[in-house]
């Protein structure tokens, strides 16, 4: 194919720079190629050029590249409004870094990723994205037992079903609330 005869369109110049980015090992033309997708608003192409550049990275073993090609894919899922695309980035990011040992930074990654599912009233979402948080807590050696974000957020999840007549969903999340207390020592 002669990609130059369509370049000057946007479009194909896009695809041009992802099939370059297909035959290659290069996770610089994935990234090249995401930043345009960006720039036009094709979030979702964006997403796909920036997880491939990503786990490129992380197949090096150059994590701090990768994290930051995520958080590029973050930024596009957060334009996209998208919830699943800002889960599964996040849960990379936050990977990374439990496997360095950076508690903070994965940390708040949950914590992040908690906080935009709550704006969205995706409780279950949310309350899970903490629970994660709290995960990562004990695994810092950090105490838990007053932290109460994910039975805020399964109290939420539990007003949602009422309100849309699901009770079984209520009543789990009402005994998911009482197993968290459980798992990790929360105070009543």
């Amino acid at each position: 194919m002669n990609w130059k005869t369509v370049r000057e369109d946007t479009y194909y110049r896009g695809r041009e720079m992802e099939s370059e980015a297909r035959r290659s090992s290069d996770p610089e033309k994935w990234k090249a190629y995401a930043d345009l997708k960006t720039r036009k608003g094709s979030y979702t192409l964006a997403i796909h050029g920036y997880l491939n550049a990503a786990t490129q990275y992380e197949a090096r073993g150059e994590t701090a590249a990768a994290v930051s090609i995520y958080e590029d894919g973050w930024i596009a899922a957060i334009r996209a409004d998208n919830k699943d695309f800002a889960v599964i980035l996040t849960y990379r990011i936050a990977q990374i870094h439990e496997k360095a040992e950076s508690w903070d930074a994965a940390i708040h990654a949950y914590e992040r990723l908690g906080a935009f599912c709550e704006q969205k009233d995706a409780h279950f979402q949310a309350a899970d994205a903490y629970e994660h948080a709290a995960e990562i807590m004990v695994q810092a050696c950090r105490d838990v037992t007053r932290y109460k974000k994910p039975i805020a957020l399964w109290e939420q999840n539990i007003h949602h079903w009422e309100a849309h007549g699901h009770d079984h969903d209520a009543v789990w999340s009402r005994k998911h609330i009482d197993l968290y207390k459980k798992l990790f020592g929360v105070e009543a």
